[in-house]
């Protein structure tokens, strides 16, 4: 529909969620900034402690999918062992997860690592993705390439999931992080999208303090886990329904190399 035809109501309402957007990227600049600064110095140590931990460097980068299907390196404390991606194939009957790794006391994760994943330290460096503007501070889960084999369709920029940049923080992050269901993660990622404002970005920005200080990241749970959607009365937003390839744990696997080898492109 050309611009002069569309109705005044879905102009205004073009214009406030432009407004809000343009608010929501200053609150990241601004907050990533005095973020970034206040933890420096606790940063520096923790890269000096990973260091003297295990050989190899501080910093991994994961590559991940941005807004509108745009590839950019994720940084992250490393909390494994140098050469882990190597190892993963040994490993892969022990992922409880669909679409993303969770190993249970998986071996190799070094014991600062450990520590980090659990008061969710590990992710401070994605500040300086913020920054950047690849990330936001709150948005959805961040997304590798492993989702590309459990969703009906390849083309990333028709993911209803990408429409927004993901976020350091999120829905899923402080409501359900443990669960290892892929077809659980993409509804809290749905959500978040189809019902986005400020105020549930500030709600979820309250949230993740506790969780932060209780420390309960790094924590997998069993397949047979209860999701809490149901109990949070999420839903579906409005109704969006993406199909999941329920044979995924099997494609796992075969995805991990394409993985290794798209992440050695860039």
């Amino acid at each position: 529909m050309p611009a002069a035809m569309e109705p005044r109501s879905l102009k205004d309402s073009r214009r406030r969620a432009g407004a809000a957007l343009l608010i929501k990227r200053s609150l990241d600049v601004t907050l990533g900034i005095a973020l970034g600064i206040v933890m420096l110095p606790a940063m520096l140590v923790i890269a000096t402690a990973i260091r003297l931990d295990s050989p190899g460097p501080a910093l991994f980068r994961a590559k991940r999918i941005g807004r509108n299907g745009a590839l950019f390196s994720m940084y992250k404390f490393r909390t494994m062992v140098h050469g882990a991606e190597e190892r993963l194939q040994e490993l892969a009957h022990l992922n409880v997860a669909n679409g993303m790794v969770k190993i249970p006391d998986d071996p190799r994760v070094t014991r600062i690592g450990r520590w980090l994943r659990r008061f969710s330290l590990d992710e401070l460096p994605q500040v300086y993705n913020v920054l950047l503007g690849h990330m936001s501070l709150v948005g959805p889960r961040p997304h590798d390439l492993y989702d590309l084999y459990h969703v009906t369709s390849n083309d990333w920029e028709n993911d209803p999931r990408l429409r927004m940049k993901p976020g350091l923080t999120g829905l899923w992050q402080v409501s359900a992080r443990s669960d290892p269901k892929f077809e659980n993660r993409v509804r809290f990622d749905l959500h978040y999208v189809n019902n986005w404002s400020l105020l549930l970005d500030a709600k979820i920005l309250a949230r993740t303090i506790p969780v932060v200080v209780l420390g309960e990241g790094g924590k997998v749970n069993g397949p047979a886990i209860r999701s809490s959607i149901d109990g949070a009365s999420l839903g579906h937003g409005n109704g969006t329904d993406i199909r999941i390839n329920l044979d995924a744990h099997r494609r796992t696997t075969s995805a991990m190399q394409e993985v290794a080898d798209v992440a050695g492109q860039h």
